[in-house]
């Protein structure tokens, strides 16, 4: 069964940062790093849809001169040609209507268009699960870069734990996917999926010992995992690390 088809560009040129979708097809750009746009990579892939995965390489850090320059150039021809009112990465471009930034409207767009959304709850149940993780995912990320290894380690140890085991009940306690047994996948799914890829990997870069809330998370992920097509997605050119760009405290690689 053929799932979805994903073009992957990596981008070092401000030219080459496309201004429209590229050959016609759902466009997603941002950073060559996981970053916000891991669950929005895989929501296309789990939509089956045949989308463009543009990767802006930031460069060398220790270049003051040319790192990020690439976007930064390109962020101002975005600007003053007016294709994005507030142009930031991501963004995302989906034929001429369609053109947006912010991860969040991005991710909740796609869940929308392509019935991923729960079935087991109501809406504002799910946008309040979905702020959640996005909180969490905030905090890792920025501290990845402002705090370093020992905020991402005390946010580990300290910080989440008792989050998870909340989340373990929400996720029924490893056995099923979200929505339940026999249900499909949804986008909340696909945001607690990513986020905890984040954190196992912390704990394994960190040597920090999962907590005793965190058993049902290896029989979760392995629910999310047989997913056909998010299978399908992990062996082709996911993008697993790094997490973050160069300049990063943490992730980096």
């Amino acid at each position: 069964q053929t799932f979805f088809k994903m073009t992957v560009l990596s981008i070092t040129k401000s030219d080459d940062i496309p201004l429209a979708p590229v050959y016609g097809k759902h466009t997603l750009v941002y950073w060559n790093s996981a970053g916000w746009s891991n669950p929005i990579r895989l929501a296309l892939a789990v939509a089956n849809v045949d989308f463009v995965d543009v990767r802006i390489e930031a460069g060398d850090p220790n270049d003051s001169a040319s790192y990020k320059k690439a976007w930064l150039d390109a962020k101002q021809i975005l600007d003053s040609s007016g294709v994005l009112e507030f142009p930031n990465l991501p963004y995302y471009m989906e034929g001429d209507s369609v053109k947006l930034v912010q991860s969040e409207a991005i991710f909740r767009h796609v869940g929308r268009q392509y019935n991923l959304l729960p079935t087991s709850m109501p809406e504002h149940r799910f946008e309040m699960l979905s702020e959640e993780l996005k909180d969490y995912d905030g905090y890792f990320i920025s501290q990845s870069y402002v705090g370093g290894p020992d905020v991402i380690a005390q946010f580990i140890k300290v910080g989440l734990p008792k989050k998870l085991a909340v989340w373990g009940r929400i996720a029924n306690d490893g056995n099923a996917l979200i929505d339940g047994p026999n249900a499909k996948i949804n986008i909340l799914d696909i945001k607690l999926y990513c986020f905890l890829r984040k954190v196992l990997f912390a704990q394994r870069e960190l040597k920090i010992k999962p907590s005793e809330h965190e058993s049902w998370v290896d029989s979760y992920m392995k629910h999310v995992e047989a997913v056909p097509s998010v299978t399908a997605y992990l062996n082709s050119d996911f993008l697993y690390r790094p997490l973050n760009n160069p300049h990063a405290k943490f992730g980096t690689h």
